[in-house]
């Protein structure tokens, strides 16, 4: 075996490492309620500041994780995502059967934190991790699926999980589609920000 495919793999095995300890245990944590269901948000944005770190120790530039000054160049294949991504969410809220979230302009705490939550996803799962994913694997099909079943996974937390999974899955598919053709971070936060709040007041995301 030649030195660069025994670094390619030891770049792997510490990729899957950090996957296991970042994404899968601390999300079962929460899921077995081995950790408190207060934790859910402190604990994605320890995840967020870990990612981080992993960008400081890997010195990736604002460009690597897709932030750029002339970010607009992509709103158009975004936008078209945008506006598909909200009318399967209405053609959704149609044939399924949600409790929609009334009066949310009075819901403070959903307005302070859509946003924030939307935004920290896309850096931890498009921005950090799809960069980490780039670095040790080729195959863009693998990647994709990848990322989005990871993303997925963390919405297990939510008591409509047999709603939420396949509907999350297809979603981080079509995030990591976009995002892999048009690594833009900006855009793709804007995004998900719209279609999440669509997705919020429709009540098809519910904490247990």
């Amino acid at each position: 075996m030649s030195v660069i495919k025994i670094k390619i793999n030891k770049e792997q095995e510490l990729v899957w490492v950090q996957i296991l300890y970042l994404f899968i245990i601390p999300i079962l944590l929460l899921y077995f309620n081995v950790l408190p269901d207060s934790l859910h948000i402190p604990m994605l944005f320890t995840i967020t500041l870990l990612m981080y770190g992993i960008v400081k120790y890997e010195k990736w530039s604002s460009l690597d994780l897709g932030i750029f000054k002339h970010f607009l160049k992509d709103i158009t294949p975004y936008l078209i995502f945008t506006i598909v991504g909200v009318g399967f969410l209405f053609w959704l809220s149609k044939i399924s059967t949600h409790n929609p979230l009334l009066d949310w302009w009075n819901n403070y705490k959903f307005l302070a934190l859509f946003i924030p939550i939307s935004v920290t996803q896309e850096i931890v799962f498009r921005g950090v991790l799809m960069k980490m994913l780039r670095n040790v694997f080729t195959n863009p099909a693998f990647i994709i699926i990848l990322n989005a079943s990871l993303f997925a996974l963390m919405h297990v937390i939510f008591s409509n999980a047999t709603f939420i999974l396949p509907l999350t899955f297809i979603a981080g598919i079509g995030f990591a589609w976009i995002y892999y053709r048009y690594p833009n971070l900006i855009l793709i936060s804007i995004s998900h920000c719209i279609l999440n709040f669509i997705a919020m007041i429709f009540g098809f995301f519910v904490i247990k």
